[in-house]
C-alpha cells in the first residue's frame, strides 16, 4: 500500500476500468492521495527546524516495521492523518491538538495522546507556529508511504500488513459513503466530473505492467500539479475542488 499526503497502499493496490460495468458517481478528495506502487523507497531528508517551511516533496517512505504499522493503526490516528493530508492538499500547513480532536470527536487531552504516538512513529511532526507561542501545531511528516511487509516476514507481521489494509478499506468506503448520500447536493459538474468504475480486464503481464505504468504516469501528471498548488498555499478563488482518488488493479485470484 502507499500512500501520498495522504494516500495508502498496501501491496499491489491497482482497479481496472472496463467497459459495461461502471457504475458513475466517482468521489471528491485530495488528487494528492494517491496510490503509489510500494517500491524504490526514499531515505527520509533531514528535517529543517520548527518555525521554517519546507518544500512540498513526493518521496516514498517503506513502512515494513510492524510496530510503526500498527501506530497508524487506530480509526483516531487514522483520522488525524486524513484531516491533515486534506489541510495540506487544501493549502494550509498543519492544525492544533483542539482542530484535530473535534474532526475525530475526541477530547484535546485524549487526543495528545494519538498525536504523540504518531509523531513517534514519524507520521506527523510540529508545525510552525501561527504566532501564538502557545498554540502547538501538527502537519504530516511522510507526504507519501508504501505499508508492505517484508517477503520473509512472520505470519504475525503479515496480519498486521492485512489489518492496515483492512484499516484503510473501511476508511475509504466511509469517504465513498459519504460521497453517494450527498452527491445530488454538489454542483452537477461535480457529478459529471466523477465516476466509479468497476469490471474485468484479460491482459499477459507484459499488459497489466504496461496499465500500471501508463496509469501511474497520468497520475503523476496531476499530482504535481496538485503540489505546486500546494506550494502556492490557498486561494479562494482558483476554482479547485479537492478529490479523493481510489484506484485498484489486482489479479482475480
Amino acid at each position: 500500500m502507499s500512500e501520498t499526503s495522504a494516500s495508502h497502499s498496501i501491496g499491489p493496490v491497482p482497479r481496472p476500468p472496463t467497459p459495461p460495468a461502471s457504475v458513475p458517481p466517482r468521489e471528491p478528495e485530495p488528487p494528492e492521495l494517491a496510490v503509489l506502487p510500494p517500491e524504490a523507497p526514499e531515505p527520509l531528508r533531514p528535517e529543517p527546524p520548527v518555525g521554517e517551511s519546507r518544500p512540498v516533496v513526493r518521496e516514498i517512505i517503506k513502512i515494513s516495521d510492524p510496530e510503526r504499522m500498527k501506530a497508524l493503526a487506530h480509526p483516531a490516528r487514522m483520522a488525524v492523518f486524513d484531516h491533515l493530508a486534506l489541510r495540506r492538499t487544501q493549502g494550509h500547513d498543519g492544525a492544533t491538538a483542539t482542530e484535530i480532536a473535534e474532526v475525530a470527536g475526541m477530547t484535546p487531552s485524549a487526543m495528545s495522546y494519538h498525536l504523540r504516538t504518531l509523531a513517534k512513529a514519524g507520521f506527523i511532526e510540529e508545525a510552525p507556529s501561527r504566532g501564538d507561542a502557545r498554540e502547538r501545531l501538527w502537519r504530516l511528516g511522510i507526504h507519501s508511504f508504501s505499508i508492505s511487509a517484508d517477503p520473509d516476514a512472520s505470519e504475525s507481521d503479515r496480519a498486521i500488513e492485512r489489518t492496515m489494509g483492512e484499516a484503510f478499506r473501511e476508511q475509504q468506503d466511509r469517504s465513498y459513503r459519504r460521497w453517494m448520500e450527498g452527491r445530488f447536493d454538489v454542483d452537477p459538474k461535480l457529478r459529471e466530473a466523477s465516476m466509479t468504475q468497476q469490471g474485468h480486464l484479460r491482459l499477459t503481464q507484459e499488459e497489466a505492467a504496461e496499465f500500471s505504468r501508463r496509469y501511474q504516469e497520468l497520475e503523476q501528471e496531476y499530482v504535481d500539479r496538485t503540489i505546486e498548488r500546494i506550494d502556492q498555499g490557498t486561494d479562494a478563488e482558483d476554482g479547485t475542488v479537492v478529490f479523493h482518488v481510489l484506484f485498484r488493479f489486482f489479479p482475480r485470484i
